[in-house]
């Protein structure tokens, strides 16, 4: 997201738009680049954290890493549209601060969902880390992967929405 909104600022992202190539072309480049650093950083703490430290989430290996992904795609799509709103880098670490806790907070991140009020459990379902610890959960109870292809499917849904909105957003202003 910083490098973006930073991007953005410089007119970076402004000179990038007016290249000989389609805007979605741009905003897959951002996207698919994300992707692969959030890909070699989900694989490097999977990786230490089980086989370092010898955590076992009672999960498999490619499993864990599956709904990670998912949840990926959808952490993706909600900074690309906090980025395309923002403005000012200088503001990104509040705005990240007024976002990410309360929706970890609301997500069950924290503490199980099922320990707040009905009505925060029926919040929590409009944030992406819902439906990634349900499907975490569920496949540590032994759950198949398609019995939480409901969980893995809202993640994307989460993406698509998000990454859409976040890349129309994201075009620079045009003046």
């Amino acid at each position: 997201m910083a490098s973006i909104v930073e991007d953005k600022r410089n007119r970076t992202m402004t000179r990038m738009y007016t290249a000989p190539v389609r805007a979605w072309e741009i905003a897959a480049g951002n996207f698919i680049g994300s992707f692969a650093i959030g890909t070699i950083q989900t694989v490097i703490v999977l990786v230490f954290s089980r086989y370092a430290l010898g955590f076992d989430y009672g999960v498999g290996f490619w499993l864990h890493f599956l709904v990670i992904e998912f949840f990926l795609l959808a952490a993706m799509g909600l900074g690309c549209t906090i980025s395309g709103l923002v403005r000012n880098p200088n503001h990104l670490g509040a705005i990240n601060s007024l976002i990410i806790t309360p929706t970890c907070m609301l997500g069950g991140c924290f503490w199980p969902v099922e320990l707040t009020p009905e009505f925060m459990q029926k919040l929590s379902n409009i944030v992406p880390q819902r439906w990634a610890i349900d499907a975490l959960r569920q496949l540590a109870a032994g759950e198949s992967l398609a019995g939480v292809s409901l969980q893995l499917g809202i993640l994307v849904l989460f993406a698509v929405i998000l990454l859409g909105f976040g890349s129309v957003v994201l075009r620079p202003n045009e003046s």
